[in-house]
């Protein structure tokens, strides 16, 4: 896991993705290719990758994974829908189905 304290300095930008020591004035990482900044959704700032709140207004620049899932999933409502409540059933119903083909070879 790359230092977030060595992110930027004389020697570089730190990839957040594969940990190699970029250039300074690269936007992508020249090994694999990613990102290394992203712009903030609240001032527009741009902003490394690897911190995780913008340097000039402070707001949070990356999103948690199951915040993200959530976001997805409800939008701004928090109520579950019809078609929602299907996809669920449909989806424990297939890893029901999983579990007992897979307990019955065993």
């Amino acid at each position: 896991m790359p230092s977030k304290n060595l992110v930027q300095g004389e020697k570089g930008l730190l990839c957040p993705k594969c940990s190699h020591l970029n250039p300074g004035d690269l936007k992508q990482c020249e090994y694999c290719n990613s990102q290394l900044f992203v712009k903030c959704k609240k001032c527009g700032a741009k902003v490394q990758r690897v911190i995780s709140k913008c340097p000039e207004c402070r707001h949070r620049v990356h999103m948690s994974p199951f915040r993200e899932l959530k976001k997805r999933l409800f939008g701004k409502s928090q109520k579950i829908t019809l078609a929602q409540t299907v996809i669920m059933m449909i989806v424990a119903y297939g890893a029901f189905k999983v579990i007992t083909i897979a307990a019955s070879k065993f």
